[in-house]
């Protein structure tokens, strides 16, 4: 009778360990898979920002063409400043 009883607490130490086991490797496969998103992102928002710098460029070029660089620099930068303040607008809608 006393064989039972020794084999109850061993099973459910060997389901904790089990589960402490199983928890950490989905840990590991979360984590790694975080990274891999985080990665992904990070690579994503490079190469907008540098697709943003040439689209920039090429648009100052074109209105400097046609007038003139000083013009050309109060355009981009009140364009730029107009998004700015409609992503703060939109910011501000969603924070209410």
């Amino acid at each position: 009778m006393s064989a039972p009883a020794a084999e109850g607490p061993s099973l459910l130490v060997a389901l904790a360990k089990s589960l402490a086991a199983f928890g950490a490797l989905s840990a590991g496969q979360t984590a790694r898979r975080a990274a891999s998103t985080v990665g992904s992102y990070a690579a994503v928002a490079v190469l907008f920002a540098i697709s943003l710098c040439f689209l920039t460029f090429a648009g100052f070029s074109a209105v400097a063409l046609a007038m003139g660089s000083i013009h050309a620099s109060l355009i981009i930068g009140c364009v730029y400043l107009f998004l700015a303040l409609i992503a703060a607008l939109v910011v501000q809608t969603r924070r209410a």
